[in-house]
């Protein structure tokens, strides 16, 4: 199995991230494609944000963290987030793709497939209902009680989004990232 050293690692992801600079960052909704290669289906534009001149910072551990991404005042349509893709600046490049999650919200309704992250880490929703009081998913598991919610580890968290919409995106809010990275596979 071939693998890479984590200082190439770390130029590669240093590389992609750097074709972000100044370019746009879209959420979306619907079922994310199947890569970034894959042409939008039916998916709605939500809101667009702005990386900076200098959109991540230095790779550690092939991982990238974005630097702070101007938000959208006035968002485009309603709906839940399930993906970003961020674009090289003019906006018609798609660099990369990731899944996209609002932070965890105690005592709310969730929907099957709906995202959120939790401590860092990404959960989907397997079945609706409606969160808990206090806490919110914790663990690894495929089958996580929160309140009436069910919810499946997904991993650590791609795409973090807060809006003033809690969990949805809402037109004509205001839309932004408290964290993106970007991660360079081949450890």
């Amino acid at each position: 199995m071939a693998s890479i050293t984590t200082a190439q690692r770390n130029r590669a992801a240093d590389a992609v991230a750097a074709r972000c600079n100044s370019g746009p960052l879209r959420a979306y909704n619907g079922t994310p494609p199947a890569d970034a290669n894959t042409a939008l289906s039916g998916n709605t534009l939500l809101a667009e944000a702005t990386f900076g001149s200098t959109a991540f910072g230095a790779a550690a551990s092939g991982v990238a963290t974005a630097n702070a991404i101007t938000q959208d005042s006035s968002n485009d349509a309603t709906g839940s987030p399930s993906f970003v893709r961020a674009f090289e600046s003019g906006g018609s490049t798609v660099v990369f793709q990731c899944l996209a999650a609002v932070s965890w919200i105690a005592s709310t309704a969730y929907v099957t497939a709906d995202r959120v992250v939790n401590s860092s880490n990404q959960y989907r929703c397997t079945t609706g209902g409606t969160s808990a009081s206090s806490g919110g998913p914790t663990g690894t598991g495929g089958s996580i009680a929160d309140g009436s919610v069910t919810w499946a580890y997904e991993g650590a968290a791609e795409c973090t989004i807060t809006n003033t919409g809690g969990k949805q995106i809402v037109s004509g809010g205001t839309f932004s990232v408290s964290s993106l990275t970007y991660t360079q596979a081949g450890g």
